[in-house]
């Protein structure tokens, strides 16, 4: 059935009747609300068959690098820093994780959740057991961040604090929609493994979003990229937010406009030699 779907909107997108693509000039600038409480919320997502440390590898183009979720654990656990860290890890497939006792260890909370929307699944179920806290910032990651450590905590929400045009921020982007067939899709988002905002932002977004977290309950990858990690971005632009990537060279704002479009075009991690890795601010 997601596939049919798929068929669905690529054809009606061909034809010009759909665009992923939103425009720009009738998007009324905002600033986010402000967060008064001093928790970090961090879900990780997980699948149950992954061992503690992996290699990852996408394709010929992107090099290989080491991750998993003992690094994310180590990552939180040396922070010493002005945040308090609530950490939520939800498993897919969790009849298949032979590391529960570890990662109980290392959590405040396991929440098991369906594999069908891989991420999106674990980031919905996160986002209904937070949704009737106060407004606080939210980190949405999974275990394929690369190894490679970095004391980005602090540096990065002061950099929210700073930036209050900004609805989200991530490590890595793209500017194409890949899944299309409409050539050069410029669908500029921020990749999902790591997506930094507030509370306050993604009810915003679930709502604009007819009240479903993006991506959920969508088997067919090609679907869930643009239902789920393309989607994200388009809503938080649609509500008249920015979002930002830090890159190693420092952070880059974008919206929807191709003028404002400083980055180089793609999948970014095309251009960089440490992939998914958390660069500093």
């Amino acid at each position: 059935m997601d596939f049919i779907k798929l068929c669905i909107e690529l054809l009606l997108e061909l034809v010009g009747l759909r665009r992923l693509n939103l425009g720009y000039k009738d998007i009324t600038p905002r600033k986010r609300v402000a967060v008064e409480s001093r928790q970090l919320r961090v879900c990780i997502h997980e699948w149950g068959g992954y061992p503690p440390v992996r290699h990852k590898h996408i394709n010929d183009t992107i090099g290989d690098w080491e991750c998993g979720l003992k690094y994310q654990f180590d990552r939180f656990a040396g922070y010493k820093g002005e945040r308090e860290v609530v950490l939520t890890v939800t498993i897919s497939d969790i009849h298949l994780c032979r590391n529960i006792e570890y990662i109980a260890t290392h959590s405040d909370q396991i929440i098991p959740v369906p594999n069908r929307g891989m991420d999106f699944s674990g980031y919905a179920a996160f986002y209904d057991a937070v949704a009737g806290s106060e407004n606080c910032y939210i980190l949405l990651t999974n275990s394929s961040v690369n190894a490679l450590q970095r004391d980005f905590i602090d540096p990065y929400i002061n950099y929210m604090e700073r930036n209050t045009d900004v609805g989200m921020l991530g490590i890595s982007c793209c500017s194409t929609c890949y899944q299309s067939l409409v050539r050069d899709n410029f669908t500029p988002h921020l990749q999902s493994f790591f997506l930094l905002t507030t509370l306050s932002v993604l009810k915003e977004l679930v709502a604009l979003n007819g009240g479903k977290f993006p991506g959920r309950d969508i088997a067919n990858k090609q679907l869930l990229i643009r239902r789920g990690e393309i989607a994200i971005s388009q809503l938080v632009i649609r509500l008249g937010y920015k979002l930002a990537v830090v890159m190693k060279w420092g952070v880059e704002k974008f919206d929807n406009n191709p003028r404002n479009w400083k980055l180089p075009k793609g999948d970014l991690r095309c251009c960089t030699d440490k992939p998914n890795a958390i660069n500093p601010i």
